[in-house]
């Protein structure tokens, strides 16, 4: 089952999540500011927890929808193949 989480979470695009916050922290910390790591992990986790999210959902309506059936998938579209592969893993309605 944590296989199949991981997977509608595509976490190998995850990392864009991290690049865009230590950014936005060294943008800070150049403009001044003092580094808040309390504050800092936060907003990582939030925003990984948001991003993690929006991939389950698309992934979800892209199956339920039948798109994911007809789109041939590549490594940066028509999602990660989770839900086809497994689809006993979806909710019920």
């Amino acid at each position: 089952m944590i296989a199949v989480l991981l997977g509608a979470g595509r976490a190998n695009f995850l990392t864009l999540t991290l690049v865009c916050i230590a950014l936005a922290a060294t943008a800070s910390w150049q403009a001044g500011a003092a580094p808040l790591w309390s504050q800092y992990t936060l907003v990582t986790l939030v925003a990984l927890c948001a991003h993690i999210s929006v991939n389950a959902f698309n992934e979800y309506f892209d199956f339920k929808s039948g798109l994911d059936f007809l789109t041939m998938r590549t490594p940066f579209s028509g999602g990660s193949g989770t839900l086809v592969a497994n689809p006993h893993a979806r909710a019920s309605p």
